[in-house]
């Protein structure tokens, strides 16, 4: 195999694989379930319903609320760019102000976010920021800290950490499957003993057997003619010439446009 054909077959391996054993272990998960808990608690129907309810839960918690974002902002306010609350109110009456001037002069129409008045808006909060904060601190290095630091908080506060996921899914299988905190324990027990089998089993087989799968995939489709070639003597043989290698189209039409046109012709100068 070429070497553009095995580092294709190992970017496809990468990736499969890690599709693959996520999958087998969700399976697998899913199959001690039922098997640890019972099938009496595991029902079809609550397990719908604890998928639904986990799905909601994960959503609510990477949600940053508008309040924990303003309470993000004004703290990041005072440790970079020096804001009192002194000031803060200052700069919002300053800002109010100027708001206030603008519309008046544009008008409440034109107020999209391309338009002339968010233009002169936002010209006008930068100057008012430097007027009340001073310039200092109102540097473009420190608006560019500002902004990464702000966006680096969302993040911490939107991502749900390993921990809250096992914390949110064992107070619902209490909720839904009415399982106690012992038989929970119990089944992450023998789900760790099943888990340190399948990856053991997975490295040694299932990573090879992926392999060569991906291999006679990416050989099948990159060498398509080698694998015609040894088809052709024996396809010839068994049920004749292939339509595009035939004579018998050509020879039908010479039969229809000249054969049987010719009786209907003086048969003078016909070659």
């Amino acid at each position: 195999m070429s070497k553009s054909g095995k580092a294709q077959v190992d970017e496809l391996l990468a990736r499969e694989s890690h599709q693959l054993r996520e999958q087998k272990i969700h399976k697998i998960h899913a199959a001690m379930v039922v098997q640890v808990y019972g099938a009496e608690k595991v029902t079809t129907t609550k397990q719908r319903q604890f998928q639904v309810r986990l799905n909601r839960a994960r959503q609510a918690a990477t949600i940053w609320s508008d309040a924990d974002r303003q309470s993000a902002k004004e703290r990041l306010e005072r440790e970079i760019h020096q804001v009192t609350p002194d000031k803060r109110k200052l700069f919002d009456k300053l800002f109010q102000h100027h708001k206030r001037q603008l519309l008046q002069e544009v008008g409440t129409k034109a107020t999209g976010p391309r338009s002339t008045f968010a233009k002169k808006l936002a010209q006008m909060t930068t100057a008012a920021e430097e007027e009340v904060y001073e310039a200092a601190n109102m540097t473009a290095n420190k608006r560019v800290k500002f902004q990464i630091r702000l966006s680096d908080a969302e993040t911490e506060a939107t991502s749900l950490s390993i921990a809250d996921t096992d914390r949110i899914a064992n107070q619902l299988e209490r909720e839904i499957y009415g399982v106690t905190s012992n038989e929970q324990m119990c089944f992450k027990m023998e789900f760790c003993i099943r888990l340190i089998a399948f990856e053991a089993c997975w490295q040694a087989i299932g990573v090879q057997e992926l392999r060569r799968t991906i291999k006679q995939r990416v050989i099948h489709v990159g060498y398509p003619t080698m694998h015609l070639v040894s088809h052709i003597s024996e396809s010839i043989q068994r049920m004749g010439s292939g339509d595009n290698f035939t004579t018998d189209i050509p020879e039908r039409v010479h039969i229809a446009n000249v054969k049987e046109a010719y009786p209907s012709t003086n048969k003078v100068n016909y070659i």
